[in-house]
Order: C-alpha cells, then sequence, then structure tokens
C-alpha cells in the first residue's frame, strides 16, 4: 500500500521509503494521533536500528502541511539506546514535554519515570519487510523484484543493502554484487521475523472479532472516550492444541499496542515450594500492572485445577494456588489498563469462580481452521516462496492445526533448501499422509448410522434438522473424527424433563440402532471415545440417576454426578439402573426404525451416493417414501406409486404417535 506522505526526501530515497511503510504501521495503533490530534506518542525502533533514521519520518508526519505558526506545539527527540538518563529527560522536556502532540523515538524502553509517565502510548515499530523493500524499490527506483529477492536483499546488512540499490541496476544484479563481499562476522545479522498482527491471523473467527473489538476501545479509552469498567478485562481462551493460542494473544498485544507478558503455573510451580510460586505469581501480575497497559497471558491455565477435584495430602496446597490468583484476577480488575487472557485446552477443567463476571467470565473458542483459512495461512508462511496452485492443499489438511501447518511448511523450505533449488508444491504435499477415501461398504454402514440419528432425532423434536453428511475421507493424523454427523439446532432454552432425557438418549443410541435394524449388528463406532453415542447416553444416563433425581432415588452424588464422572465399576448398585435405561431406549430407537426400514434403506442409499441430505430433501424423500413404503422390499427399492394424502405433521408419516412416546 502507497505511503501517505509526498515529502520529497522520503519519495526520492528507498530507504526513507521503506522506514516511511514501518512508521505508518505502527502509528495504525494510534489512529487519532497519526491523522492529526494531539497526544505524546513513544515509537521503539526495531532491535539494531538507529532513532535517527525515523527523523525525516517524524518530520513529514508533523510539520509537512500544518501551518509555520503551529510548529510550537509540535516536536519530536531521538533517543539513542546508550543515552544518559540525565540527558533523556532534558531532551525530552525541551523537544516534547510541553508540546501537544510529540514523538518520541527511541532505541530502548529503559526510559526516566518522568518521561514514561508523559507518554500516551508505546509502540513498537516492525522492521522493514518483503512487502516494504518491494514497494520501496518499485516507487522510487522504478525497479521491480520479487518477494523471494526481497528477502534475499534483507539478509544483508541494512547500509550496504540500501547503498546497493540503484535504478539502472536489476535486483538480481544487486544481489550478486553483495554477494561478491565478503563481510566480517561481526556486520552479520540474523534475520529478525516480523510478527504478525491480530488483523492478519487466519482462522480464529470470533476471538479476531473480540480482539479487534478490544482493541478499539482500548484506543478509546486511552483518549478518554470510554471508561475503564466498560472494557472487557478478563478472557478466556480455549482451543485444541496447536491452534495458535499464544500466537494470538501476543498478536493481540501487538494490534492494541500495549505491553504483552505471558507466564504460566508450570513457570510459577519452577520457582520452587509455595511461597516462591505465589511469590512469582503475584510478581508477574505487579509486572504486567507497571508497564500497563498490558495484555498478561496465563497460559495452560487448566494445570491450575478445580476446587472441587482436590482430595488428599496436596489439596490444601492445591487450594491456595487457585485462592491466590482469584485474589490476582480480582486485583487486577480494580487497575486500569491490564487485561488478564487465560489459555487452556479444557476449559472444563477450569475452576467455576475463576469465570465470574469481573474475572475471565469471557469464553471464546479458537476451532481448527477451515480450508479457506488453512489455504491463506499456507499462503502466508511460504512468504516469499512463491508456490503453483496451493489450493489443492485444502482438503489434503483438512484437521490440521496452524502449528501443524507451520511445520509441514518448514519442513518442505528444508528439503527445498537441501536439493538447493525452489520450493515445490511437491515438497509440501510429500509430508503430508494420503487421506483415505471413505467408500463401499463402510460408506453406506456410516450413511445407515447417521440416518437412523436423524429421523429418531426429527420424530423426537430433539431440535430443528439441518441436514445429515458423510465425510469423504478419513485422516491417518487422527486417532478419533467424525465419519458423518446429523445437524440439529439445539434450542437453548427447554424444559428438560426425565421424557426429555430419555428422548436424548434414544437420539443418541439412534445409529446403533439403525445398524441393528438393517445389518443384524452395531459397529464399535458408537462407542470410540469420551464424545461418542455410547459414552454421552451413558452420562445422560448416569446425571438422570445420582443428580436430576430422574431415577429410582431422589439421592445427589456431588460435582462428579454433575460432570457425568461417576465411575460405574465402584458403583456396582448404579451399573444395572443405567444399563436398563439404555437398553430400553436403545430397543426403542430399534422398534421406531423398524417400523420404516424402507425409508432407512431410501434415505442411507441416498446419503451414501450424495454425501448429504439437506432438510428440505430429506422431508421429500420422507413424503415420497411414505407413501407406498408397505410395497419397499429391503433393497429400498419401491414399487408401484400411490396418491397419498400427506399430514400436516410429518412424524405423523415418520412414526406413529404412539412409538414416539
Amino acid at each position: 500500500m502507497p505511503i501517505n506522505t509526498e515529502n520529497l526526501k522520503i519519495n526520492s530515497s528507498v530507504k526513507h521509503y521503506a522506514l516511511y511503510r514501518t512508521f505508518e504501521r505502527a502509528l495504525d495503533n494510534c489512529p487519532g494521533f497519526k491523522f492529526g490530534g494531539p497526544g505524546i506518542v513513544a515509537l521503539v525502533v526495531p532491535a539494531g536500528a538507529s532513532a535517527d533514521d525515523f527523523k525525516v519520518c517524524a518530520v513529514s508526519l508533523l510539520y509537512d502541511g500544518v501551518d509555520q505558526d503551529a510548529w510550537d506545539h509540535i516536536g519530536y527527540a531521538c533517543i539513542n539506546a546508550d543515552a544518559k538518563q540525565e540527558w533523556i529527560k532534558t531532551e525530552f522536556a525541551e523537544r516534547c514535554g510541553k508540546r501537544t502532540r510529540a514523538l518520541l523515538i527511541t532505541e530502548t524502553r529503559n526510559l526516566p519515570p518522568l518521561v514514561a509517565v508523559s507518554v500516551d502510548i508505546f509502540i513498537d515499530v516492525a522492521p522493514i519487510d518483503e512487502f516494504d523493500l518491494k514497494e520501496a524499490c518499485a516507487k522510487v527506483l522504478k525497479l521491480r523484484i520479487s518477494l523471494k529477492q526481497a528477502h534475499q536483499l534483507l539478509a544483508f546488512p541494512s547500509d550496504l543493502m540500501f547503498a546497493a540499490l540503484r535504478a539502472n541496476s536489476s535486483a538480481a544484479d544487486t544481489i550478486r554484487r553483495l554477494g561478491s563481499i565478503s563481510l566480517p562476522i561481526s556486520e552479520a545479522k540474523p534475520i529478525v521475523e516480523r510478527t504478525l498482527r491480530l488483523e492478519e491471523l487466519h482462522g480464529y473467527g470470533p476471538a479476531k472479532e473480540w480482539g479487534l473489538q478490544l482493541a478499539k476501545d482500548l484506543e478509546a479509552w486511552r483518549s478518554g472516550k470510554l471508561k475503564w469498567s466498560d472494557v472487557d478485562r478478563g478472557l478466556l481462551l480455549s482451543g485444541p492444541p496447536g491452534v495458535g493460542k499464544t500466537i494470538f494473544a501476543r498478536a493481540l498485544a501487538d494490534t492494541c499496542g500495549v505491553n504483552f507478558v505471558a507466564t504460566s503455573v508450570v513457570q510459577w510451580q519452577a520457582k520452587g515450594h509455595l511461597g516462591d510460586l505465589l511469590k512469582a505469581m503475584r510478581a508477574d501480575f505487579a509486572s504486567a500492572v507497571d508497564k500497563a497497559p498490558s495484555i498478561l497471558l496465563l497460559d495452560e491455565l487448566d494445570s491450575i485445577g478445580d476446587r472441587n477435584t482436590f482430595t488428599g495430602e496436596y489439596a490444601s496446597y492445591s487450594i491456595q494456588i487457585v485462592n491466590a490468583l482469584l485474589e490476582a484476577l480480582d486485583g487486577s480488575a480494580n487497575r486500569d489498563g491490564l487485561v488478564v487472557v487465560g489459555a487452556t485446552n479444557y476449559p472444563e477443567k477450569i475452576d467455576a469462580a475463576i469465570r465470574r463476571p469481573g474475572r475471565l467470565d469471557r469464553h471464546v473458542a479458537i476451532g481448527l481452521p477451515s480450508e479457506a483459512d488453512r489455504l491463506a495461512m499456507i499462503g502466508q508462511m511460504l512468504g516469499e516462496h512463491e508456490v503453483a496452485d496451493i489450493s489443492s492443499l485444502g482438503p489434503l489438511t483438512e484437521s490440521m492445526a496452524g502449528a501443524d501447518l507451520a511445520r509441514m511448511v518448514r519442513d518442505a523450505k528444508k528439503l527445498a533448501r537441501r536439493a538447493d533449488r525452489s520450493l515445490t508444491l511437491a515438497d509440501l504435499t510429500s509430508l503430508l499422509p494420503d487421506l483415505i477415501k471413505v467408500d463401499g461398504e463402510y460408506r453406506y454402514a456410516v450413511a445407515v448410522h447417521e440416518v437412523g440419528h436423524a429421523l429418531v432425532g426429527k420424530a423426537l423434536n430433539i431440535g430443528y434438522f439441518f441436514s445429515v453428511d458423510l465425510a469423504n475421507h478419513i485422516n491417518p493424523r487422527l486417532e478419533l473424527q467424525s465419519y458423518g454427523q446429523a445437524v440439529f439446532g439445539i434450542p437453548r432454552v427447554l424444559i428438560r424433563n426425565a421424557q426429555r432425557y430419555r428422548d436424548e438418549i434414544c437420539f443418541r443410541l439412534a445409529g446403533m440402532a439403525a445398524e441393528q435394524v438393517i445389518f443384524g449388528y452395531h459397529t464399535d463406532g458408537a462407542g470410540l471415545g469420551a464424545t461418542s453415542d455410547l459414552a454421552t447416553a451413558t452420562r445422560l444416563a448416569v446425571q438422570m440417576e445420582t443428580q436430576f433425581g430422574m431415577g429410582t432415588g431422589l439421592h445427589h452424588l456431588g460435582s462428579d454426578a454433575a460432570r457425568g464422572h461417576i465411575d460405574l465399576a465402584a458403583a456396582p448398585w448404579l451399573v444395572g439402573k443405567v444399563d436398563t435405561v439404555l437398553r430400553e431406549e436403545l430397543d426403542r430407537a430399534t422398534g421406531m426404525l423398524s417400523e420404516r426400514r424402507a425409508l432407512l434403506l431410501t434415505l442411507a442409499k441416498e446419503l451414501d451416493l450424495v454425501g448429504f441430505i439437506v432438510s428440505d430433501r430429506f422431508d421429500e424423500i420422507c413424503e415420497g417414501v411414505g407413501a407406498d413404503e408397505e410395497t419397499c422390499e429391503d433393497d429400498g427399492a419401491s414399487g408401484t406409486e400411490q396418491d397419498v394424502t400427506v399430514p400436516k405433521d410429518l412424524n405423523q408419516v415418520l412414526f406413529p404417535k404412539e412409538a414416539r412416546r
């Protein structure tokens, strides 16, 4: 994107043009100041860069187009890393302190307290990247370079690189000349990678929306337009491993232009005994408050535990840790400028008190990235490497998290480097196991299973039916995955009595029932994993008996029962009662589906063929088969068509009222 200045010195120098792009990008964190508003903004230049290099940028932003009579109210100062504290105070006072609009360009954050408290916001300036250099060469020298060439040029010392770039010399020639120079080891510098801002991240959905709104709220708070009590001060961020919860928090801090502190319970525990742990916890909170505005990331928050589950000799120790964290969270809520983000893979293991209002009361889940997000992330990770037709990686990377994609791209780059050639699509695909196609008898069995769920779910009014779908491939990287699904929208508010719980159990067991009706047996798919059909049905039956008073007794067996975590082996009296409920509901589902076996077959065959059946098409098939079902054979072929009057309640076509209980 072209820069927003007509300053001749900037537009005639590749160096100044590229620096001004990073300068403008940093000031995007403070748009009010960027477009002429008052305030004192501190820009912290990248490591190894000189604050003096940004003088031209400061002059252009502050003075160009401004009437000379107003110059007394504008100022800037450049602070070197080795500057003395007294000199910094004097320089700041003379050039910025009494100005209504000023820039402090500094190589260090170690500033005198008097200066630090006078600054409205500290913003880190990112290093010049490939896009900055490419744009600068095009605008200043009319020289076209690729992102790969820009990446190669940035690997050289900046003073030599800018000196070597000329309008009458190609990028390739410039790289060749720079490469022919033997540099002292001391001049060689590692490449500094630019951290991504929240706006540039893909695959974060509602979490990204929340973060961008927080950035706006923090800016409004800084400018006195919003009270701190109106800002979201706590967030619980959850998601499977590798989705980038820490990356999100760091990018959030960059976008908000605030200090970032990352810590975890594990880091606190590494300090020593309980007293040391609590001291480290309080120190991290104090540090974040002292440098506010700050975002404090508490990673792996579930490791702190839930007080309701603590037992044995270490219960007191663990309770003290949770209580100390609650105290720290309550304290941070009363200190302006501190936002706390907790990250976890298991939100259900977080102590309920941590999620109460005023603490981490907002919960945002990050899921696995969609195909579009995965492709955008891969393109971003490839950077200067140009690979054709990466769209083919969409299906192949199904169920991969951001960390998995990063490892794939990193390893592919390594393959290309070893072969001393450009990166190819084959390098990327070679690192992925082939997806296993779901077809044949297995696909048909899954179709029967999912149609069973759909039919019984609709009959029992489990929720609004959207569709029934099949997966086309199995990802061998994943131990557990969904091969198909019947999608229902469940009302948030409904009466959950004993019959409702039994209906949900019946619905969960309907896949098993459908397999038994068609094949005479059921497969293991209903019982794989803690969220499987059979596991969920068992949990519901346990809760009915031990928590809700919907079984043979009214006893309540505590928090474990509330989570459905009672060990049936340790409660033999409960096994028979739970098993009775499960068998009754399995029999009910089997009976319901047996009555409409031909309909089950017809729907399963279409699902097997097409891969999905949406609600309208599902109803259409049900109406058609309902007209001549008595003549349907086991193979699902319909007999002669007959005229039929379809009742208003389609469930009356699917199942008689007495079967639906």
